[in-house]
C-alpha cells in the first residue's frame, strides 16, 4: 500500500485505532501500573498515545501559517522532529502530565478523542497542511505519522501486558515502508542483525 493513496491511509489508520481500543478493552485494573518501557508505566504509555490522537484536531484548529522546513512526509516528520534537543525528555514530561490529568476510564476517554480523530480524519481534504513545532507536513502524510504511534506503541501495551503482538496487515503496509526509509538512523551492523532473523546485542532503532 503506498502512502500516496489517502483514501488507503485513512482506513488503514481506522484499522490501527481499532487494534489499540481492542488492546486497552483487555487491560485490567492490575496492568495500568506496569512498567511499560523504562520511562512509563502502562497507563502513561496509554496516555502518550490518546494525546498523540488529540493533538491531530489541535493543529487543525490552530490555523498557523506554514513556517519552518517543508517535512515532505512521515520519515521527514520524524527526522526532524528527533533531531530536536531534548525531545525525547519533552514527550515523556507530556505523557506523565496527560496520564496525570487523565479521566479515570481512561478507555472511555481513548474512545472519545479516536472518534473525533478519525472524524477529522474523514473530513480533511488531502492538501491540507499540518503545522506543527517541527514544521509542515501534508495532511495524509500527517496521519502516517499518527498510525506509527498507533502501532508501535500498542506493540508496547501488548508486550507489557503479556498479550500477543497483533497489528493489521493494513496499517503494518503503510508503516513499514517509512520506517525502512530511516533505516540509515540505525546501527547497521544492528539493523543487517535484525533483518536476517538475528538478535542483535545492540539496539536497532530507527527513533534514537
Amino acid at each position: 500500500m503506498s502512502n500516496d493513496d489517502p483514501p488507503a491511509v485513512r482506513l488503514a489508520l481506522d484499522d490501527a485505532v481499532t487494534q489499540f481500543l481492542d488492546t486497552a478493552d483487555a487491560i485490567d485494573d492490575s496492568m495500568w501500573e506496569r512498567p511499560a518501557s523504562d520511562r512509563w508505566t502502562v497507563r502513561q504509555l496509554f496516555a502518550h498515545v490518546v494525546r498523540g490522537m488529540a493533538v491531530l484536531s489541535q493543529y487543525l484548529d490552530a490555523g498557523f501559517e506554514p513556517t519552518g522546513p517543508a517535512l515532505v512526509d512521515a520519515a521527514g516528520y520524524f527526522r526532524t522532529a528527533l533531531s530536536m534537543e531534548a525531545v525525547h525528555q519533552g514527550i515523556a514530561d507530556r505523557a506523565v502530565e496527560a496520564a496525570e490529568s487523565a479521566d479515570d476510564d481512561v478507555v472511555a476517554w481513548a474512545r472519545g478523542v479516536a472518534d473525533e480523530m478519525l472524524a477529522r480524519a474523514a473530513t480533511t481534504d488531502d492538501d491540507r497542511v499540518v503545522v506543527h513545532f517541527a514544521g509542515w507536513i501534508p495532511f495524509h502524510e500527517y496521519l502516517v505519522t499518527r498510525m506509527a504511534e498507533l502501532v508501535l506503541h500498542t506493540f508496547d501495551l501488548q508486550l507489557a501486558c503479556g498479550f500477543d503482538v497483533e497489528a493489521p496487515a493494513t496499517a503494518l503496509a503503510v508503516v513499514n515502508p517509512f520506517l525502512l526509509e530511516l533505516t540509515d538512523r540505525a546501527d547497521p551492523r544492528a539493523l543487517a542483525l535484525a533483518l536476517t532473523g538475528r538478535r542483535p546485542p545492540f539496539s536497532c532503532n530507527v527513533f534514537g
